[in-house]
């Protein structure tokens, strides 16, 4: 007969090794949880930072796009389309750019002509680039649209299917956002 002290000895000694094991298993698979969820946090803060990017590049090119619609003489500014006051406006923030194409229609309902909207580009006949004051545009039967040949703008290599389409026909008559791109630095 195996004393009493001795028997409670060994049951504590294995419910130990018992203890251990479970304690080895739990930290196993406890692990690759912990991991896992490390990961997922790294991950969810690379978007919110993303995102946060997206948004400094967006407010960005909002300010810029308010500060361009306030302007009425465009001489000085950079454009894609002279005649037309479309400008590409660009806003960086960390990895994100967002680029926009912004229209501010001319105050003479034509074009920009000499940048003021005093004055109207036209292309006369025989590529002549003239720029004309606002009332020698005239009608389809008096002063410049009664000419053949000319149209509104800067003379290019032909005349163009409506030669006297102007910017608010074609983009309206306030200004406005024409395209958006989001791109990234990766």
């Amino acid at each position: 007969m195996v004393p009493a002290a001795t028997t409670s000895a060994n049951q504590r000694g294995f419910v130990l090794v018992i203890a251990l094991v479970v304690l080895v298993l739990l930290t196993g698979t406890a692990l690759p949880m912990f991991k896992g969820a490390f990961i997922q946090e790294k991950v969810s803060g690379g978007n919110k930072t993303m995102v946060d990017d997206l948004f400094g590049a967006e407010a960005s090119v909002a300010q810029q796009e308010a500060a361009f619609a306030a302007l009425n003489d465009l001489s000085n500014e950079e454009l894609e389309d002279l005649e037309c006051g479309i400008k590409m406006i660009e806003g960086f923030e960390g990895g994100a750019k967002v680029r926009t194409f912004y229209y501010n229609p001319p105050p003479n309902g034509y074009n920009w002509g000499d940048g003021d909207g005093k004055k109207v580009a036209i292309c006369h006949k025989h590529n002549n680039d003239l720029s004309v004051s606002l009332n020698a545009v005239g009608d389809e039967l008096h002063k410049h649209m009664s000419h053949e040949g000319d149209y509104l703008g800067h003379c290019t290599d032909q005349m163009p299917d409506d030669p006297w389409a102007t910017c608010i026909d074609k983009f309206g008559d306030s200004p406005k956002r024409l395209s958006w791109v989001q791109l990234w630095d990766q």
